[in-house]
């Protein structure tokens, strides 16, 4: 019995099942990742079971501790220079909307000045930052 000789095939690899499987991995993490915003103050925020908002509005970010010292876009500001901040961030646009980030510890009167505050500039959008119930 004579058996037939097989000449060897040359293998290839085929790329394009390769590139469709790395791109699903790749859309998979994209879409399983989630982003956490990394905050410099440590704020302990009020719970609240509203969703947030839209975030690529451009927003001012007024910061009040549980000592209340007041941070407009994270740097540290004295209550008579909180207007002219309010105002150079602004550039006196009173459509842009102003986010109020208030320590759950931090006393009520501090919070009634900023509203205030930015009552006075004319600012119509005053949104106040809180966490999602169970974080």
């Amino acid at each position: 019995m004579k058996l037939r000789e097989r000449k060897r095939a040359d293998f290839l690899v085929e790329m394009t099942p390769l590139v469709d499987v790395v791109f699903l991995m790749l859309i998979f993490f994209m879409v399983s990742t989630s982003f956490t915003v990394s905050n410099s103050l440590k704020l302990e925020l009020p719970a609240s079971k509203a969703s947030s908002q839209d975030k690529q509005v451009k927003e001012v970010l007024i910061s009040i501790t549980a000592k209340g010292q007041l941070y407009v876009q994270k740097e540290a500001v004295a209550d008579g220079d909180l207007r002219r901040r309010i105002l150079n961030v602004t550039q006196g646009d009173p459509n842009m909307r102003v986010v109020l980030r208030a320590d759950a510890k931090s006393l009520h009167e501090r919070m009634v000045f900023v509203m205030d505050t930015v009552r006075e500039l004319g600012m119509g959008k005053l949104a106040i930052a809180t966490m999602p119930v169970g974080q």
